[in-house]
């Protein structure tokens, strides 16, 4: 196969995998300016009866338009083109360049809590946008994830060619297939009696972080016999609230796991709020360990360094979800009590507030979500104006309209807090 052509344009330059129903190939495309490589995916039918190449070549044409249809995300690889030769079927694909997740799993070595939620958000963000299409990848493991050079992870081998090669019985107008596709131990109960679920794929992510967080493969993690749950929480040191996240993703039942990878980043959010997805995680007193510092020392390097001078994170959310109801009680106080003294406390007090949530945000730069930079604007116009109001004749409307303001900015605070600190149970 190496240096033939395909399809007049493709020509193989190296082997990356074969096996009994398919090979990938790096090929060079002749037909465009500097030859650029690409991956070259050929399916060997397991059956040359003309009905089931019909059938096969039906499927391959369906499943082949919805990977062009997936490769418009960043972090899929794109579909170049897909053609049939000699009764085989070729996908022409995207070269990621970066290396295998895999390559950083390493045995007996574990992650920390940060590196477990930055793989978690990255590709349950991919798994979003392949689910919103039907589609389940069915085969999500370390070796499919390529960290790319950019530091992203990109998902790859959709199980095209998978459903295809699989052996199909023909009868009459009936196709069945015969086998499950996917890996052991990263593929639940379901997917391995062929009938997968969107959440099976949902496990396999899980499946991974247990697996940085313990340094186990998933043939060396336990499992409850009576319950086929598997046991693995006594192996890693972990906060209460990712050990749940990680537990609902991997119930050995499909109905007692996470829905949707919605659900999930929902809940990661939840569990890191008020901090931004991107941002470091850092966990509470009683569950960090020396290593545990470490890593997420080396992890923020090009990150502002805090000082002890700064307020922790968990008290810098209790102090933000209390401060967001100033202006909401701001508002109430200036319908009572229109006293000058009052509506100067109130326009120095609301004008620090909105500019101390900008200092806050040079401190975290992370932090910051946009409502919170529109929470700045607005107190620091309000307390201007409030000052204004005091020192320059404006007409009697003017103190009306920056109650409704202040109210507004504060009953949306309000909301806002609740909507924040309604953490699932």
């Amino acid at each position: 196969m190496l240096g033939k052509l395909l399809d007049g344009r493709y020509k193989v330059i190296q082997v990356l995998s074969a096996g009994g129903f398919g090979e990938t190939y790096i090929a060079e495309d002749t037909r465009r300016p500097g030859n650029p490589r690409c991956v070259l995916k050929l399916l060997k039918p397991a059956n040359s009866d003309p009905y089931y190449l019909q059938v096969a070549r039906r499927l391959f044409n369906s499943e082949a338009e919805i990977l062009e249809q997936l490769g418009n995300h960043d972090q899929i690889p794109r579909l170049l083109a897909y053609f049939e030769q000699d009764e085989e079927f070729y996908l022409v694909q995207e070269l990621i360049v970066g290396h295998p997740l895999s390559r950083e799993l390493r045995p007996n070595e574990c992650w920390n809590e940060n590196q477990v939620i930055q793989m978690l958000q990255d590709v349950l963000g991919i798994l979003t946008f392949v689910h919103s299409y039907g589609v389940i990848h069915r085969d999500i493991k370390p070796d499919n994830l390529i960290r790319r050079d950019d530091g992203k992870l990109v998902l790859i081998d959709f199980g095209a060619v998978k459903q295809i090669q699989t052996p199909m019985a023909a009868s009459g107008s009936e196709i069945v297939a015969t086998v499950a596709i996917g890996t052991p131990g990263y593929m639940p109960a379901e997917q391995a009696q062929g009938k997968p679920r969107q959440n099976s794929d949902i496990y396999a992510v899980g499946i991974i972080a247990i697996q940085g967080l313990t340094g186990l493969f998933p043939a060396q993690i336990p499992e409850n016999p009576a319950t086929g749950e598997i046991i693995w929480q006594n192996q890693a040191q972990i906060s209460p609230k990712l050990a749940a996240v990680l537990q609902k993703m991997v119930h050995y039942h499909y109905r007692d796991r996470y829905q949707s990878a919605t659900e999930v980043l929902q809940d990661l959010r939840e569990l890191l709020s008020p901090f931004a997805p991107t941002q470091p995680f850092i966990p509470s007193a009683p569950a960090v360990t020396s290593g545990q510092l470490s890593s997420v020392s080396s992890f923020a390097t090009n990150s502002p360094t805090t000082s002890s001078a700064i307020p922790s994170p968990a008290l810098l959310n209790k102090t933000l979800s209390v401060l967001r109801f100033i202006p909401f009680i701001g508002a109430a106080g200036l319908f009572f009590f229109k006293a000058a003294t009052w509506i100067i406390l109130l326009g120095v007090g609301l004008a620090a507030f909105g500019a101390g949530l900008f200092l806050l945000r040079s401190w975290y730069p992370n932090i910051g979500r946009t409502y919170d930079a529109i929470f700045a604007v607005i107190f620091c116009l309000c307390g201007i104006l409030l000052l204004f109001q005091e020192f320059q004749s404006y007409q009697t409307q003017e103190i009306p309209i920056t109650q409704f303001l202040l109210a507004g900015a504060g009953i949306f605070s309000l909301a806002e807090t609740i909507r924040l600190r309604n953490i699932r149970k």
